[in-house]
């Protein structure tokens, strides 16, 4: 499958240190169902060996050994999974976010996609045990500014490229633009990216997926980001025309465009996917967030209309082959508080999705967005051991991926407030 550039691995680092145990600790966790991130079929009664921050072997209980004086812990009748990803959690420079609505439900790494570092000061400096922190730095956005406190003012080309340069010269593992950033401006974003090997992911409203991901993106933020390039030219020059009159109108427009959109025998939508799934672009989709619901939180007939075509279009994107992941963005008005996650995972099941493609975009696809995937996101030997414990199995019951009991990071549980 071609895609447009190798992220390489020389800048997916999180910002922040993790502890572990010794290198000589070995902890086994015997009996669960294993579900290891790779798509394939759950291994029953199955044995994870962890020496230090470590899965030193994988396999069946009666075919693995246990170490002696290893720690067992007994997860029969759970289902152990490799830690969550969030491929799109903003929590600014809260401690309490980040281990309350991500490491409490099983989510051990996230990718903050457009807040500037100063946001996550206080987070990275604390002693608290929190996920592995990814950051993009502030997004590149173009005059209006819509977040003034957020962007990286961008307004030429060179512009562009030293705000990557910058961005990633200071930690930044992806970098996001925004949906004021024109298209040539994009182009130049993502020139840069490519020459330090880190990846582009974007908000859009005013520039058309398909030319953004020609012009080099990696992944689409959001599922509204696609309406523009397959509404018809009347549609899109209305949507567009009252946004970039106003910013604050796209969270009105955005449903009236989606409610309009004909994704049935539309050579757009036929285009634009094939486009998403020959380039290799992940899709983030948030569908949490844009959740509207004929007769409830006072939708709208457009909103419910517009929702229900993100919807099929999510669909239409996994039927393909698209590289789906999992984002929070985190809250959302059907989720309860630090539910957005999981609240997301439904969405994705109701849109179409299996479960088990489910846990895959959750964990290895995630860790593959975040240029991780050598180390993050499936439990195979050699990888770094953040696991997540549920009961039930969510593989069949995607609702009992909510049932966290017990959470790994980098080979040490972590304290939950059960615990």
């Amino acid at each position: 499958m071609p895609v447009l550039f190798d992220i390489g691995q020389a800048h997916s680092q999180e910002m922040n240190k993790l502890a572990s145990l010794p290198p000589d600790s070995v902890v086994a966790i015997v009996g669960g169902n294993l579900i290891d991130g790779n798509g394939g079929p759950s291994l029953q009664d199955s044995c994870i060996v962890i020496r230090g921050n470590r899965i030193v072997a994988v396999g069946s209980r009666h075919e693995t050994p246990i170490p002696n004086g290893a720690k067992v812990f007994d997860a029969d009748g759970m289902s152990v999974l490799p830690g969550l990803i969030d491929t799109h959690f903003h929590s600014r420079d809260s401690v309490k976010q980040p281990v309350e609505f991500e490491l409490h439900n099983g989510i051990t790494s996230f990718r903050d996609p457009g807040h500037p570092f100063k946001y996550y000061t206080t987070l990275l400096a604390s002693d608290a045990t929190i996920p592995r922190v990814f950051l993009c730095g502030g997004h590149l956005d173009a005059p209006p500014v819509v977040w003034p406190d957020q962007a990286a003012v961008v307004t030429t080309e060179d512009e562009a490229r030293q705000a990557v340069n910058r961005h990633v010269d200071r930690g930044a593992s992806a970098i996001k633009v925004y949906f004021r950033l024109p298209l040539e401006h994009i182009r130049a974003a993502c020139d840069a990216a490519h020459n330090r090997h880190v990846p582009v992911t974007a908000h859009l409203e005013l520039v058309d997926a398909d030319q953004a991901i020609e012009a080099g993106l990696t992944g689409i933020e959001h599922i509204t980001s696609f309406g523009t390039s397959i509404g018809t030219k009347d549609q899109v020059d209305q949507f567009k025309s009252m946004v970039t009159a106003n910013s604050s109108a796209r969270g009105e427009w955005r449903y009236r465009l989606w409610a309009q959109l004909q994704l049935e025998n539309n050579p757009r939508v036929d285009k634009l996917v094939d486009l998403v799934v020959q380039r290799g672009v992940f899709v983030s989709p948030t569908l949490a967030v844009f959740e509207r619901r004929g007769g409830e939180k006072d939708a709208t007939a457009a909103e419910a209309a517009g929702f229900k075509n993100m919807m099929s279009f999510l669909g239409r994107c996994y039927q393909a082959d698209a590289k789906v992941v999992v984002g929070s963005h985190t809250s959302a008005p059907f989720a309860a508080r630090g539910k957005a996650y999981l609240r997301e995972v439904e969405l994705l099941v109701e849109a179409g999705m299996k479960p088990m493609d489910v846990l895959t975009a959750a964990t290895k696809t995630g860790a593959e967005f975040l240029g991780v995937e050598d180390r993050l996101g499936t439990i195979e030997t050699g990888k770094l051991a953040d696991l997540v414990v549920v009961d039930g199995d969510p593989s069949k019951m995607i609702g009992d991926l909510g049932r966290v009991t017990k959470v790994m990071l980098n080979g040490q549980w972590t304290e939950r407030p059960s615990d």
